[in-house]
């Protein structure tokens, strides 16, 4: 007997789902053909299961989902799924724990290279013409040279802060639950951490406590000249202020893979600074993260069906 309906709530490409087909074995699959409510709505009718990726889950279709019994995230961030009305309506709520944090974290160091090394603008020039670039002996940075500030040491900050003692750097650290001797960084509070660091890269969920984080204040107390590098959520960096300390100089660059709102379809400033790395939340989409997320929350999910235990830590709604 097929396990589902599982209802897949992001649009896919042919090759995707054909991939996501061959990894789930056994499964009844029914995937979105866009964003729309409508379709949406479609794929949910009769489903036992979802699975939302990047895609806000409305509180409306779940409530109308009546035969739902869990919602896994493909991934780890669950902002965008209703906690409230799972949890009202009974229906379990899963997640992938740690499952993408080496590729977001070689996206980061990426990030962090191609910023301080001021690959765009290298690559404008060049591509414009210019062989020689007569200003880059004093605007470019070894990574090895700096110091970074990781906010955040979850799964993916630890990825990172593995890759990052591989280039020699100084490394300290801050997140919510304190200090952790285990970790070879130093800890640092928010304050003395962006006064101290080269470079900031956030690893934080996004909650009431830590939207906008970075935010015209924080900025003001960074370094001059600073980089800061967001693979997390968006809604952690308040982006006019952003944009302001972009353009003034006080930052010197930004490498994204978030926004506030996404996906971007609007004009949006941080896409045509030349101080920014811009990417379109992608730091997580390798073959290699692909597969290894689809076999977990189809695991999952396999074990959900067959009355079976899942691990306690990709449980945020029972």
């Amino acid at each position: 007997m097929a396990i589902g309906p599982v209802a897949v709530l992001e649009p896919a490409s042919p090759g995707m789902r054909a991939r996501i087909e061959e990894l789930c074995e056994g499964f009844d699959l029914r995937f979105v053909s866009s964003v729309e409510s409508a379709d949406m709505r479609a794929a949910l009718a009769g489903a036992r299961y979802a699975v939302t990726r990047g895609l806000r889950f409305p509180a409306e279709l779940l409530a109308e989902a009546e035969a739902l019994e869990m919602v896994h995230q493909w991934g780890t961030g669950i902002d965008g799924i209703p906690l409230d009305a799972a949890r009202a309506r009974g229906v379990t709520v899963a997640r992938s724990p740690g499952m993408n944090a080496p590729s977001v974290a070689e996206a980061a160091l990426a990030l962090m290279l191609a910023t301080l090394r001021r690959l765009p603008q290298v690559q404008a020039a060049f591509r414009g013409g210019s062989w020689d670039q007569p200003d880059l002996w004093r605007e470019a940075r070894d990574l090895g040279a700096c110091r970074v500030g990781l906010i955040g040491m979850g799964a993916i900050g630890q990825e990172v802060l593995k890759r990052l003692k591989g280039f020699g750097c100084e490394i300290a650290y801050l997140r919510p639950s304190g200090a952790d001797a285990a970790l070879d960084a130093q800890f640092l509070p928010l304050d003395e951490l962006l006064g101290w660091a080269d470079v900031i890269s956030l690893h934080l969920p996004l909650t009431a406590e830590s939207k906008h984080l970075i935010r015209a204040e924080t900025l003001a107390a960074m370094k001059p000249g600073a980089v800061l590098i967001n693979t997390s959520r968006g809604g952690l960096v308040d982006e006019a202020a952003l944009v302001a300390a972009l353009r003034s100089g006080q930052l010197g660059a930004a490498g994204l893979d978030v926004f506030e709102t996404e996906p971007v379809t609007g004009p949006n400033p941080l896409l045509e600074l030349p101080n920014t790395v811009t990417l379109p939340h992608v730091a997580g989409r390798t073959l290699d993260n692909f597969d290894r997320m689809v076999r977990h929350w189809s695991g999952n999910i396999r074990a959900h069906a067959e009355g079976r235990q899942i691990d306690p830590a990709c449980i945020v709604l029972p």
